[in-house]
This record gives structure tokens, C-alpha cells and sequence, in this order.
């Protein structure tokens, strides 16, 4: 049996041992595109990760910038303080040298000794209280500065992360072009009567009158406006940078979809597929989000109706109306 084995960057077939029959175009053209789907998934969940780490990274280096506003504010109640407890010092200082010696006082007169003691009790509970203010003040600049230091690690991790992803999309954009390069002269014949077969195999699939899908009810009335925004899209560039249009990766393409429809759904498929409510496959619906990997975090497509999607595709490097591919684990409903 032929075995395409993917590495990072390198693609290498393997031939069928010795005596085995020999596989049909058919056959290794079906091998080949579960190859190609393979990468395109594995590109998609690297995009996510991606997306995942820089969102990460955005709030850490936010923390970072609230923390050193903190530290300054922190910082100048700790000088506060600190000024009125040295004056005070100085004007007991000043006092001090000023004359009013243990002699100036009228040990006889009980009234005057009373008020001075009075004085003297109120004047240094004031400073107790500034001491004690002080010492929370500096507490306060304490936790400041570990908030900013904890926050400065986390972006630096996100940012090793960034770099690893990256690294690894490139290599997995690599294998996927070398599998794609093979797509030529018959073999290409052969995997677009696959392609062909499949799409016609997806479409008899969820073509099927949809069962309905308890306790979560019928679609966002304003699903058509998202798949109506989606289809405007279809074209444009596939990219690991979502932020905003006209490049999109996968749940970039369906959270702008479902904001031109005035829904907002989380950043992420992962996100997406935690955060709304599921259906079962045979329940999808036009509007509903179609969902690839473990909890979602592989892929996600916008599905149209008549077992077609509409997605940000890594293997074609573009956004595209398809027929539904591969296996999605699950769906979820915009309601």
C-alpha cells in the first residue's frame, strides 16, 4: 500500500512492498487528498493556536502597561506620605531647639500640662496613622511591581510561543506545498474525480431534510446576512493575521460574518464552539458554524445550506465555497 509520510517541510512516498498489488490512481489520488485535507486542518489549528497566543500576549502587555501606571501612582503616595512624616519631624525638630525646654513648663499649673500632654498624645497618633499609611502605600508598590514583573513574563512567554507557532506554520506550509506540487498530469485528474465524488457524497449527506435540534431553536434571524457578507468575502486571502479584513483565517471569516450581521461571537473556533450552543450534525441549518479537531480547535466554517460551507481554506489559500470536508467533530448555533 502507498503511504505518503509527512515531515516537517519534506514529503516522501512510500512504495508498496514487494509482491503487494498495485494501488489505482484512484487510490493514491484518495490518499492524497486526505494528505492535502490533513495539512489544511493542521495550518487551520496552527492559525487558532496563533491567534489564541497573540491574544494572550495583547492582554499580558496591556497588564503591563496598567501595572506601570499603578507603580507610579503607588510610588508618589509613598513620597506623599514620606514628605509629611519628615516635616513633621522637622517641626518637632524646630520646636525643639527653639527654646521650650523641660524648664518653660509650669509643673504647678495641672490645666497646662494637660493640654501640652493632650498635644502631645494627638501628635503622635497622627504619625502612627501616617506610618501605617505609609506602610500600605509601600505594600501597595510592592504588589504594583510583582503585577508588572508576572505580566512581563506571560507576554514573554506568549512571545516565545508566537515564534514556535510561526516557525511550525511555516514548516506545515512547506509539506503542504509539496504535497500540492504532486497535483499534476494524471494524478490531478484522479483527485478531482475524488474531490468530485466527495463533494457529491457531502452534499446527498446534509442535503437531507434537517432534524430539529432540542432546546436550542431555529437559527439567527439574521443568518443570511452573515452568509450574504461571507460570500462578498469569498477570494480573498487566507491569513493568520484576522484582525480585521480582506485576508481571514478560518474564525476570522466567521466571527466578521456573523458582526456584519450584528452578532458578535468570540475570537477564536475554540472559543466559538465552547461558547455556543451545540447541535448534532444532522440538525445544521444555514447561519450554524461547522467545527473540525478536538472542542473545535482545529477548524470552523460557515455553514450555507445544501451541505456547502463557506471557508478560510490553508490548501487553496483563500476563502472559498465548498462542499463540507474531511470530518467535522460537531456544530454550534448563532441564536
Amino acid at each position: 500500500m502507498l503511504a505518503l509520510v509527512v515531515a516537517t517541510g519534506t514529503v516522501s512516498v512510500i512504495a508498496p512492498a514487494a509482491g503487494a498489488a498495485p494501488i489505482s490512481k484512484q487510490q493514491k489520488a484518495a490518499q492524497l487528498q486526505d494528505e492535502i485535507d490533513a495539512t489544511d486542518l493542521q495550518i487551520s489549528a496552527l492559525a487558532e493556536r496563533l491567534l489564541s497566543a497573540e491574544t494572550r500576549r495583547d492582554i499580558a502587555q496591556a497588564e503591563i502597561l496598567d501595572a506601570e501606571a499603578r507603580i507610579q501612582q503607588a510610588q508618589a503616595e509613598v513620597a506623599r506620605i514620606r514628605a509629611l512624616v519628615e516635616e513633621n519631624l522637622a517641626s518637632l525638630y524646630r520646636r525643639s531647639v527653639a527654646g521650650s525646654t523641660g524648664s518653660d513648663f509650669d509643673f504647678d499649673n495641672t490645666n497646662e500640662l494637660l493640654r501640652r500632654g493632650q498635644y502631645s498624645k494627638a501628635q503622635a497618633s497622627n504619625d502612627d496613622q501616617l506610618l501605617q499609611q505609609l506602610a500600605v502605600a509601600q505594600e501597595d508598590l510592592a504588589i504594583r511591581r510583582e503585577d508588572s514583573q508576572r505580566a512581563r513574563s506571560a507576554a514573554a512567554t506568549e512571545t516565545d510561543e508566537i515564534a514556535s507557532v510561526k516557525a511550525t506554520f511555516e514548516a506545515t506550509r512547506a509539506t503542504q506545498q509539496a504535497l500540492l506540487d504532486k497535483v499534476k498530469g494524471e494524478i490531478a485528474a484522479a483527485i478531482a474525480a475524488e474531490r468530485a465524488r466527495r463533494a457529491a457524497e457531502a452534499r446527498a449527506k446534509f442535503s437531507r431534510p434537517a432534524v430539529n435540534a432540542p432546546n436550542v431553536g431555529p437559527p439567527n434571524g439574521s443568518a443570511s446576512q452573515a452568509i450574504a457578507f461571507a460570500r462578498g468575502v469569498i477570494g480573498s486571502p487566507y491569513s493568520t493575521n484576522p484582525r480585521e479584513g480582506p485576508s481571514y483565517d478560518c474564525s476570522g471569516l466567521t466571527k466578521s460574518a456573523w458582526r456584519a450581521a450584528g452578532v458578535s461571537i468570540p475570537n477564536n473556533s475554540t472559543a466559538q464552539y465552547a461558547g455556543l450552543p451545540h447541535i448534532s450534525l444532522d440538525a445544521v441549518q444555514p447561519g450554524d458554524l461547522l467545527f473540525w479537531g478536538p472542542g473545535g480547535s482545529s477548524h470552523v466554517a460557515l455553514y450555507v445550506g445544501g451541505g456547502m460551507i463557506i471557508d478560510a481554506s490553508g490548501s487553496s489559500n483563500a476563502v472559498m465555497e465548498r462542499s463540507i470536508w474531511g470530518s467535522p467533530m460537531g456544530a454550534a448555533r448563532v441564536v
